[in-house]
């Protein structure tokens, strides 16, 4: 390491890793150097002299070890001034990642790191929570305290936003922390909700997307099971939502004009019992989360993939500049039949050839004025095959493929609330 630390009397040291879950204490890291000894593992920060101690993970009530969690972001402070004299003559100033050299716990670190900052010098608490922010919205670790922005401004308060402060992730830019994450996700969470701008990349670095400077969009939900009620009654309202909810939180000029897709596992949530057209995600405009009708805007999937994943596209948050968006999943089962007044109507619809030989099909649409259209594809026991959303045209043509074995399936034009069908044969 650079010669320049070879004292670090004053030190505030991040350190952001996953923890393996290992019931035993495993080392991160361990500094060595001129000034006495350093060293992290997965329960404490400690040195060899045994003069500091520091316990960050916390444990549940009652709970004899730490508390699993998905990532975790280590800070320490060393005030300590004088060096240790066992390590007087050491001029080599040294760190090792997981390799108990010096020290007396057993075993190797197989966790992962992922970021390691060292100051020399004890920051304040304002400017930790600046640090801890960018980490935190880097990583997807939750804070159990406010996210700062680089101006020390709150961009989501934890005391006010309690119910939602789990699972919290975000994506943001702020160029004096060279912040710039265009997509995100929550480490601890297991529905793998990601929400990116534009379009989804296969990483953070990939996505071509942009962001004004310190404009954020920031999610914590209410820790709920992401799960429906086989028994509910959707009610007058023609909805049944998940249990859990989001509260999206904006902060910056032009947070509210960001164009965003959400990728949502749905195998958790939906079952036969659930037809999969009917899946939506619900906005409650008002921040409430109460979901009344007149606050709420419900969105189709573009698709729900083989796997599960339903792609929402196009998503706009904070819409009225209120500051927050509460959002859920779940099953909207009036909204294919609520046709707004003005609603495009359908001049033409034809699937070709018919029937169809390698899979490969055609689809026309022709509509009197441009608007959205869903296509879906079902076999002969109303099983979804494949769903597709398009956009801004009054005319269609679209190439799709029956990734099935031969036989009749059902082909639904879906559009203004209203629902055409075509019988197609793949041989």
């Amino acid at each position: 390491m650079p010669g320049n630390i070879e004292d670090l009397r004053r030190a505030t040291i991040f350190t952001v890793y996953r923890d393996p879950g290992s019931d035993q204490d495993r080392p991160v890291w361990q500094m060595n150097g001129g000034f006495g000894d350093l060293l992290l593992s997965t329960r404490q920060v400690s040195s060899k002299s045994g003069k500091m101690s520091m316990v960050f993970e916390k444990t549940e009530a009652g709970a004899s070890k730490p508390k699993k969690t998905g990532a975790i972001i280590s800070t320490y402070l060393r005030r300590q001034g004088p060096k240790s004299a066992e390590n007087a003559e050491n001029k080599t100033v040294a760190i090792q990642f997981g390799n108990p050299a010096f020290s007396h716990l057993a075993g190797q670190f197989s966790g992962l790191i992922a970021e390691f900052i060292v100051y020399e010098t004890i920051l304040k608490e304002k400017e930790i929570a600046r640090i801890e922010t960018y980490l935190a919205l880097k990583y997807g670790v939750t804070l159990e305290k406010n996210y700062l922005n680089s101006l020390g401004e709150t961009i989501w308060n934890r005391e006010n936003e309690k119910l939602y402060s789990n699972n919290i992730a975000g994506i943001g830019r702020d160029d004096h922390s060279a912040l710039y994450q265009k997509q995100a996700t929550s480490s601890s969470t297991s529905d793998q909700l990601i929400i990116g701008i534009n379009k989804i990349a296969a990483s953070n670095a990939k996505n071509p997307g942009q962001l004004n400077n310190r404009d954020y969009l920031i999610w914590g939900d209410n820790a709920q099971p992401f799960t429906l009620n086989r028994d509910a009654d959707p009610g007058v309202n023609d909805i049944l939502l998940s249990e859990k909810k989001w509260l999206m939180r904006s902060s910056g000029k032009a947070a509210n004009t960001i164009s965003t897709e959400l990728k949502i596992d749905t195998r958790t949530l939906l079952s036969e019992h659930f037809p999969k057209e009917y899946f939506c995600l619900a906005i409650d405009r008002s921040g409430s989360g109460d979901f009344v009708p007149e606050n709420c805007s419900y969105i189709m999937p573009d698709s729900i993939s083989d796997e599960g994943i339903a792609s929402f596209s196009g998503v706009l948050w904070d819409t009225d500049r209120s500051g927050k968006d509460v959002f859920s999943f779940g099953m909207k089962f009036g909204l294919l039949a609520n046709a707004a007044k003005g609603a495009a109507k359908l001049l033409s619809f034809h699937v070709y050839p018919n029937p169809v030989i390698d899979g490969h099909y055609n689809i026309a649409v022709t509509l009197d004025k441009p608007a959205d259209i869903y296509i879906q594809l079902y076999d002969v026991h109303l099983r979804l095959i494949d769903s597709k959303k398009v956009t801004g045209q009054a005319d269609y043509l679209l190439s799709r493929n029956i990734n099935a074995a031969a036989g009749a399936y059902i082909i639904k034009l879906l559009t203004s609330g209203k629902e055409f069908s075509k019988i197609v044969i793949r041989q």
